[in-house]
């Protein structure tokens, strides 16, 4: 978060506001998480998909539901905003990357360093 002046924030953030970063960074991640679980569910769906059609059913329902899934989650994914810098944590011009953990502008990590899950012998998952 910076300043109205411009300056950077001092390193002394009072315990309100790092709950909040941390709270506003676990949406960040959230959201990623979600629209990770959608693309790695592709194979899933696109195997229900032939099931189905080799079982001479429709699969006008299943495909809806499975886009209107994804477009909510992406759109979720699209609108969070870094704390850091204010600007689309995860777009940058016009494209989407989900699978950084970081802001593409800015290079805040979505997981706060002393989050004990975000690293398994000092690598971040």
């Amino acid at each position: 978060m910076t300043v109205d002046n411009g300056k950077e924030p001092e390193t002394g953030q009072s315990e309100e506001e790092s709950r909040q970063l941390k709270e506003q960074l676990r949406r960040i991640e959230r959201a990623r998480s979600r629209l990770m679980v959608c693309f790695y569910t592709l194979p899933l769906y696109i195997l229900v998909l032939l099931m189905l059609l080799n079982e001479r059913r429709s699969v006008t329902t299943l495909m809806f539901v499975y886009m209107a899934v994804y477009a909510v989650f992406a759109v979720d994914m699209v609108i969070r905003a870094c704390p850091r810098c204010g600007k689309q944590f995860f777009v940058k011009g016009f494209f989407l990357n989900f699978f950084t953990r970081r802001c593409v502008h800015c290079g805040l990590s979505c997981r706060p360093p002393g989050n004990s899950e975000s690293s398994i012998g000092g690598r971040n998952f």
